[in-house]
């Protein structure tokens, strides 16, 4: 998630005020293509879409044919099993009183795969709340 309607305006290039106006499905005016481009970068998930899509009744897949988690709980389960990860090779790496090279790389990859894992937990979080803002507005 990105924060605040300030913060989303902000990187949007817009007003809180219009970032009030486009996360209320009341109102008609809607969020330029532009801005859900720079929202869904910085976010990391296609969050905007994911909403336009469900309004549809349709759901995003990614090329890969993998869909995104669709639950809080999928998602903070990748990031304890990330988690977990990194916890274990950092464990194995001062076991010895002395951090390798090699041992150095697997946290930095293991950190890498747990940043990941919390940048889908953030977008599965923004889609759920926007789908549910959504549901609850109509």
């Amino acid at each position: 998630m990105i924060g605040t309607h300030e913060d989303a305006g902000a990187i949007a290039g817009v007003s809180k005020t219009q970032m009030h106006r486009w996360a209320h499905p009341q109102d008609s005016d809607l969020i330029t293509l532009t801005a859900a481009m720079k929202l869904e970068a910085e976010c990391g998930m296609p969050c905007v879409s994911e909403v336009m899509a469900a309004q549809s009744g349709f759901r995003l897949v990614s090329a890969e044919g993998k869909a995104p988690p669709n639950c809080m709980v999928t998602a903070f389960a990748g990031i304890a099993d990330e988690f977990g990860e990194v916890s274990g090779r950092v464990a194995d790496a001062i076991q010895d009183g002395l951090v390798s090279p090699n041992e150095h790389t697997a946290i930095n990859d293991a950190l890498h795969k747990l940043a990941e894992a919390v940048r889908v937990a953030k977008g599965t979080s923004a889609s759920l709340r926007a789908v549910d803002e959504m549901r609850r507005a109509s």
